[in-house]
């Protein structure tokens, strides 16, 4: 090895402390194309929704409160034989499965899905 190369075999620490500034100077990238798509989305009046690019804490409060609503009708549909609320509930699996939070298949009681 020359005397300006560089050593093949890094400690942990510099592994981390190169990996930390990798992550940073990546992440100060990515903030800056933010910026710049905002601004130019404002700029053409747009708005631009970044909760789905994330399960941001609305997204998962969402996805929620429209699964148990769906588990609700569910289980309840033969109490209630109403063809509105069996309606209801049918537009409520749609929507998760249009906004790629749910499958094709339907809610069970119970389930756990998320």
């Amino acid at each position: 090895m020359g005397q300006n190369s560089t050593p093949l075999n890094l400690s942990l620490r510099e592994y981390f402390e190169e990996a930390s500034r990798d992550v940073a100077q990546r992440l100060a990238h990515l903030g800056t194309v933010v910026e710049q798509m905002s601004a130019a989305a404002e700029a053409r009046g747009e708005l631009i929704e970044f909760c789905p690019l994330v399960d941001c804490r609305a997204r998962q409060r969402y996805r929620a409160a429209v699964q148990d609503a769906v588990r609700v009708l569910d289980a309840t549909r033969r109490s209630f034989k109403s063809r509105q609320l069996e309606d209801l509930r049918r537009m409520l699996e749609a929507v998760l499965v249009e906004d790629g939070l749910l499958g094709n298949a339907k809610v069970q009681p119970g389930s756990g899905l998320k």
